[in-house]
């Protein structure tokens, strides 16, 4: 019990590092959660300081994601302390665990009073080394929607469909 409550800390953690809140600090010397939408994310970023600063705390918050799910899953070893009655093998309930627990963190960030993005692009870099093929037609469904219809928010709720 102890491995996979360190396991959900050490995500937990990783997916609170407010990426928005420090690229915005540093480009613009702002707390990207008074501008825009309010919301520390990358769509938000991206409408603020542009699309450059915006894409790259987009990659920064998938990046937890798949820290939380390739480095900080792999700390596990042996079974799980509980039975298992989903039908996914015990590591990649572990990684599964793991991947949650930084959505988590990056919603609730403890660096930033509990205030974060919405664990979008986090969500899908973790979901992207766990079942890469159906992460890819959701993504593809994402462009096509924003790109029809220039709205992020219809893109996720179309992709996560």
């Amino acid at each position: 019990m102890f491995l996979l409550t360190t396991i959900i800390i050490l995500s937990y953690l990783i997916g609170s590092i407010p990426t928005s809140i420090i690229i915005s600090k540093a480009a613009k010397g702002i707390d990207i959660r008074e501008h825009g939408s309010g919301n520390a994310g990358g769509t938000n970023v991206m409408r603020v300081l542009g699309w450059k600063h915006g894409v790259l705390v987009i990659l920064l918050d998938a990046l937890k994601g798949v820290l939380a799910v390739v480095v900080v899953a792999r700390l596990h070893y042996g079974s799980i302390p509980f039975e298992n009655a989903t039908p996914f093998d015990d590591f990649t309930l572990v990684q599964i665990i793991a991947g949650i627990s930084a959505v988590v963190g990056h919603i609730w960030t403890v660096f930033a009073g509990f205030k974060g993005g919405k664990g979008i692009a986090t969500a899908l870099g973790m979901l992207m080394m766990i079942v890469t093929v159906d992460m890819l037609i959701a993504v593809g469904v994402f462009i096509i929607v924003v790109t029809l219809s220039r709205y992020v928010s219809l893109g996720s709720l179309a992709g996560a469909i």
